[in-house]
C-alpha cells in the first residue's frame, strides 16, 4: 500500500471526526482551560515526561487503546494498550498534540507503558524512563531531536530489573545516572536505587532509596509515580499512594539515600489529585500537573460527559519559609485568559448567618479573589455553582475550629450525587467509607487576613489560600444550567470583605 493510500480520508472519517468534537463541546463537564484528553479514555491518565526543553514545554500523558487488535507474541496473542501521548505548549495552557507516541515493544514483553518521567542526559540527549508494563522492569528511549518527536529505545531494555514506577536522574558530581524505583500497591517491597555509568545500559541495585519512613504514613500506602528533585537547600519527593493520592517528602539526601523530615498531603479524603510530575523551567520555577482522578468507569462516562481524562492546572511549586511544606500556586501566564474583569474595592461587612449574592460575579469558567477579614467569625467562606434556589452549590469554607479549608460537595448536584458523594481514593482507615466534605488542614491566627484564590472550569474547583499556603481541588457534576451563581457567607459572627475580584476565563483547549 502506497503513503497516498493509507492517507485517504473518508467521508465517514470526516463525519466521525465531527460527531466527537460535537459531543466534546456539548459536554456540559468537560473542562474549558484545563488540559483535557482527547482519545476519550484516560485510565489512568497520569502527566509523564514533563521536560522544558528548546523554549517548550513538553508533556506526554498515558492513555488506553483498548481497541487494538492482538498481536501475536511468542504464541500468545498480546493486547498493546497503554502508551504515552506527546504533547508541548509554549505557554502552560495552549497545547498541540503531536502524531508520535511512545509506545510499548512486545519484543521487550512490554504490553504497556508505566509511569515515568524525563530528564536531560550527559551527552545532551533527553532521556525518558519508564515502567514497561508486563516486563518486570523500567526501561528508556532516548532522543537529540529538537522537537522530540523521534526516539530510540535501549536494546538492553529493561535496564533495571526488578521495576516499578521510575524517576531517573544524572548527577554530575559523581559522573553517575541514578534511578528509583518505587513499590507496587499492596506490596511489601521498598523503593529500590539503582545506578549505572550509562543511560542505556543495565543499571545496578545499590539499596533502598529511603532511609526510613515517617509516623504518620499508613501501612498500605505504596511509593508509586516518584518525582525526586531540589528545591532550594532541601530535596523533594513528590508521588502516590494509590490508596490516599498525591503526597510528599520534604528531607535530604545523603550519601545516596533519602531522609525525609517531613510528609505532607496534597489530596485529602474525598480528593482527585494523583499522579504528580513536575518540571524545571527558564524561568527557575518547578511546575507541577496531577491527573485529577474522577472514578468514573467506561459506563458513568456515557452517562457523565463524553470523556474521562483531565489535569489539574499547573501549578508552581515553592518551599514555605519553615523548610518543612510546599506552597502551590497558580502560573502567571493564567492571566493570558482573562477577559470581562468585574471587581468590588469598597469593604462591606456580611452580617451573621447572611447569604450575599455577587450579582456581577457568575459563571462556570472563573477566577475570583477574595479578601476577607474574618474577625471573630469561626465558618465562613463562599458557595460557587449555585443554582437560583440554592438546591445545588459547592460551599468552599473555612472553619477555625477545626483548622480547616474544605470543600463540601453534598449539595453539588441534584441528578449526579453518587459520582460527587463516592469519589474517594480509599484506604484501610476508609474502607467502605464515603465523604461529602473534603477537608484539608489549614489554620489562621487570630487578626490574619485569608485570600481566597478560586478556580472554576465547569466541573473542576480548585482553591488556593494565602498564596498557596494550602491548596484543594474537588470535582463536581452540576446539574442545573443556571447553577452559576457565587454566594458569600459567615456562620455565626460577621466578616468584613475587604476586596473582591473576578475574572472570566477563555478556553484554552481545542474544542
Amino acid at each position: 500500500m502506497d503513503r497516498k493510500e493509507k492517507n485517504i480520508i473518508s467521508n465517514s472519517d470526516i463525519n466521525s471526526s465531527k460527531k466527537i468534537h460535537f459531543d466534546q463541546l456539548n459536554d456540559p463537564y468537560r473542562s474549558l482551560w484545563h488540559l483535557n484528553i482527547s482519545e476519550g479514555v484516560g485510565y489512568p491518565f497520569d502527566p509523564n515526561g514533563a521536560i522544558f526543553h528548546n523554549g517548550i514545554y513538553h508533556l506526554w500523558y498515558i492513555y488506553q487503546s483498548p481497541n487494538n487488535p492482538p498481536l501475536n507474541h511468542k504464541g500468545k496473542l498480546i493486547k498493546l494498550e497503554h502508551r504515552w501521548q506527546h504533547i508541548s505548549s509554549n505557554d502552560l495552557f495552549h497545547w498541540r498534540w503531536h502524531s508520535n507516541s511512545l509506545l510499548p515493544n512486545i519484543e521487550h514483553d512490554e504490553v504497556g507503558v508505566f509511569s515515568g518521567n524525563a530528564f536531560k542526559a550527559k551527552d545532551g540527549n533527553i532521556v525518558i524512563a519508564y515502567h514497561g508494563l508486563g516486563s518486570d522492569g523500567n526501561s528508556v528511549a532516548y532522543s537529540n531531536d529538537n522537537d522530540l518527536n523521534k526516539w530510540s529505545k535501549s536494546p538492553y531494555n529493561p535496564i533495571a530489573k526488578p521495576g516499578w514506577d521510575p524517576h531517573m536522574w544524572y548527577d554530575s558530581k559523581d559522573d553517575k545516572y541514578y534511578q528509583i524505583s518505587g513499590n507496587k500497591p499492596s506490596s511489601n517491597n521498598k523503593p529500590i536505587l539503582y545506578s549505572g555509568d550509562n543511560y542505556n545500559s543495565p543499571m545496578t541495585e545499590i539499596g533502598d532509596f529511603m532511609a526510613y519512613d515517617m509516623l504518620d504514613v499508613e501501612p498500605h500506602e505504596d511509593i508509586s509515580c516518584p518525582d525526586f528533585f531540589k528545591l532550594g537547600d532541601k530535596w523533594v519527593l513528590l508521588l502516590i499512594s494509590h490508596s490516599r493520592g498525591a503526597r510528599y517528602y520534604i528531607g535530604d539526601w545523603i550519601n545516596n539515600k533519602f531522609f525525609p523530615e517531613s510528609h505532607k498531603r496534597i489530596n485529602f479524603p474525598g480528593g482527585p489529585i494523583f499522579a504528580p510530575e513536575s518540571l524545571l523551567d527558564d524561568q527557575g520555577r518547578r511546575i507541577m500537573w496531577a491527573w485529577l482522578y474522577d472514578g468514573k468507569t467506561r459506563e458513568q462516562i456515557k452517562n457523565v460527559g463524553s470523556s474521562n481524562g483531565v489535569m489539574s492546572m499547573p501549578r508552581v511549586i515553592e518551599l514555605s519559609n519553615d523548610g518543612l511544606s510546599l506552597k502551590f500556586s497558580p502560573p502567571k501566564e493564567i492571566k493570558n485568559l482573562r477577559y470581562n474583569y468585574s471587581g468590588i474595592n469598597n469593604e462591606f461587612i456580611v452580617s451573621p448567618n447572611e447569604k450575599i449574592t455577587l450579582d456581577k460575579i457568575k459563571g462556570n469558567s472563573l477566577e475570583i479573589f477574595i479578601e476577607i477579614d474574618p474577625l471573630e467569625s469561626k465558618n465562613f467562606g463562599l458557595n460557587v455553582l449555585k443554582s437560583k434556589d440554592g438546591s445545588e452549590k459547592t460551599k468552599i469554607y473555612i472553619d477555625k475550629n477545626e483548622s480547616i479549608l474544605g470543600i463540601d460537595f453534598s449539595k453539588s448536584s441534584i441528578q449526579n450525587p453518587k459520582y460527587s458523594k463516592y469519589m474517594m481514593i480509599k484506604g484501610d482507615e476508609y474502607k467502605n467509607q464515603m465523604t461529602k466534605v473534603q477537608k484539608a488542614p489549614f489554620k489562621i491566627n487570630n487578626g490574619e487576613i485569608v485570600k481566597f484564590r478560586v478556580f472554576i472550569d465547569k466541573s473542576i474547583i480548585e482553591v488556593f489560600v494565602n498564596d498557596g499556603m494550602q491548596s484543594i481541588t474537588q470535582i463536581v457534576y452540576p446539574t442545573d444550567s443556571e447553577s452559576i451563581d457565587v454566594e458569600l457567607f459567615s456562620e455565626g459572627s460577621e466578616i468584613n470583605v475587604k476586596k473582591i475580584q473576578s475574572w472570566k476565563l477563555f478556553p484554552s483547549m481545542q474544542w
